[in-house]
């Protein structure tokens, strides 16, 4: 029997959504914006200096939906895929795209699950992002998940940025000790949108 699709859960008129990040990029200056119904942060100052180096942005906007059962879905220029375990993925895509994706990746015998409030996700840019990577914790290889400063993390690649999950709970201490040892490294946080004209990646992008 072919398991129906959970509905996505959408925000009613009025709510706002925030990253478990905010308050992080908030004290380091960051201008917060609303874009659809998120709160992001949309610049810090200095932040295009820092892509020299490596600069990390909050993307957290980014819907992440969890797939049981049947094959792995096909990647898409706006669908990356995150293998957890056996049968079981992570996607991410754009916030708008979210119900549509939903509703396709619900096909085929699939569960899927809104884990978008569950993960906080860093994206990193810059000539410095591996090493920051490297001094955040043992990860074996990317894509793969390992030890984010000192707790559970996944980590996937993107173009020349690393993409770091972490649950919510860890998030504003990811963000402590990412801040720390980017700073070591001349970097530091950069805004969305930043992030998003360095990158040209779709995923980011929020109207």
């Amino acid at each position: 029997m072919t398991p129906e699709p959970l509905t996505a859960w959408s925000p009613a008129d009025g709510v706002t959504l925030r990253s478990p990040f905010e308050h992080r990029f908030r004290d380091a200056g960051a201008t917060i914006e609303r874009r659809g119904a998120w709160r992001i942060p949309a610049t810090v100052a200095g932040d295009a200096g820092r892509l020299t180096s490596v600069a990390f942005g909050d993307g957290s906007h980014v819907a992440k939906i969890e797939i049981r059962g049947a094959q792995r879905p096909a990647p898409d220029f706006d669908l990356e895929v995150l293998d957890v375990a056996p049968g079981r993925w992570i996607a991410l895509t754009p916030w708008e795209r979210r119900d549509a994706v939903m509703e396709d990746l619900g096909a085929g015998n699939r569960l899927v699950l809104d884990m978008t409030g569950a993960w906080g996700v860093l994206v990193v840019v810059g000539a410095e992002r591996d090493r920051l990577l490297r001094r955040l914790g043992p990860i074996a290889a990317v894509p793969g998940a390992g030890p984010v400063a000192g707790v559970p993390g996944r980590v996937t690649r993107r173009g020349d940025a690393l993409w770091v999950l972490v649950a919510v709970e860890f998030a504003q201490h990811v963000w402590d000790v990412t801040a720390d040892v980017a700073a070591g490294l001349g970097g530091g946080p950069a805004g969305v949108d930043t992030i998003v004209t360095h990158t040209d990646d779709p995923l980011l992008r929020i109207s």
